[in-house]
């Protein structure tokens, strides 16, 4: 285990880590530990203190802190009332963290690893996609079943991908990862997203479309818009009820971004298909409808987990606070401008 200097003669900066031992055996490895100890005395706050909210003691003479899931609520504890004047969130959304106001106020800085996690919701996306697209678990239940093999491979013929129009919702960090990992393909892609430009479309070789017309006109359509007041049940029955019959909604995002009840009710007609991996209520009931349909693909809200992504994001985390002392650019900062807008 690396050494570290006597607190008396540290001239180091002092970096605390507010994660819960669970999470932080996750995304917060020795490999991140070894980086953030070449540059900074490292301070691991324990479960109680977080728990309790005690941090007080444990946070004296420390200005910047590395939080995840689970990482207790910071408003008390930020500039100017506080010492902390930064912030490097080794997770995505910060809205649990509390830090809006403090942004805003031009009190601290905050920068995030949605950018690692993304990476891997945008492989997860392209997944589900192919998956259905090409019936795997019918495939697969078909041959562990009584179905006969010329039967099948007659019966249950999948599409290509390239003859598609894939419609994506919001073109974010993952949305703009999807695209990428589209273009391979071949298919065509529609985007709805009212802070995109003709000219950018134009540049990305996408065709910008109303939200009635993707979903009228996309035999594919995937959500990647940050759940905002602005977006919140922005999906509408009607939206979904002009789908045209086979079609695959993919919902990686928020539940939020659909109208309560909508899409369990379209679903049950049993005409459409959705991958679902975000839920209104999580975890997902033991009773809930989803279960039973056979034409909806459920994960448990894991699509932007990886054993890499994990990795990823501690390090990312920690580089952030790297440059933060160093004095240069931040690679995914939170800008003051955006605090209003934070997912």
């Amino acid at each position: 285990m690396t050494k570290q200097a006597s607190p008396a003669f540290d001239t180091r900066p002092r970096v605390a880590v507010l994660m819960p031992a669970e999470v932080r055996s996750r995304i917060f490895p020795q490999q991140a530990e070894g980086a953030l100890n070449a540059f900074a005395h490292p301070v691991f706050v324990s479960d109680e203190d977080l728990v309790s909210g005690a941090l007080a003691n444990a946070l004296r003479d420390v200005t910047a802190v590395i939080t995840g899931w689970l990482s207790p609520t910071l408003s008390h504890l930020l500039a100017p009332q506080g010492d902390i004047v930064f912030v490097s969130h080794a997770a995505g959304s910060v809205k649990r963290l509390d830090v809006e106001q403090a942004l805003v106020d031009g009190h601290i800085r905050v920068s995030h690893s949605a950018p690692e996690i993304a990476l891997a919701v945008a492989e997860f996306t392209l997944a589900q996609i192919l998956a259905h697209l090409r019936l795997h678990t019918r495939q697969d239940a078909g041959l562990r079943g009584t179905m006969g093999w010329a039967e099948m491979r007659k019966g249950y013929l999948g599409q290509l991908l390239a003859a598609q129009t894939v419609g994506l919702v919001g073109l974010g960090y993952v949305g703009r990862l999807v695209l990428d990992r589209l273009r391979p393909f071949g298919c065509k892609v529609a985007v709805y997203d009212p802070f995109i430009s003709t000219e950018e479309a134009e540049r990305l070789g996408v065709t910008l479309m109303e939200l009635d017309t993707l979903f009228a006109s996309c035999p594919v359509v995937s959500l990647h818009a940050a759940n905002l007041p602005a977006t919140e049940g922005m999906i509408t029955r009607s939206h979904l009820h002009a789908m045209v019959d086979g079609s695959l909604l993919v919902n990686t995002a928020r539940a939020g971004l659909l109208e309560t009840g909508a899409l369990v009710e379209e679903l049950q007609q049993g005409r459409i298909f959705a991958a679902i991996d975000t839920f209104e209520v999580e975890p997902l009931p033991d009773d809930d409808p989803l279960r039973r349909m056979p034409n909806v693909y459920l994960s448990p809200h894991c699509a932007g987990h990886t054993r890499e992504s994990y990795v990823r994001q501690g390090l990312s985390a920690v580089e952030e606070v790297r440059r933060f002392f160093a004095g240069e650019p931040l690679n995914q900062e939170i800008r003051r401008e955006k605090a209003a807008a934070l997912a």
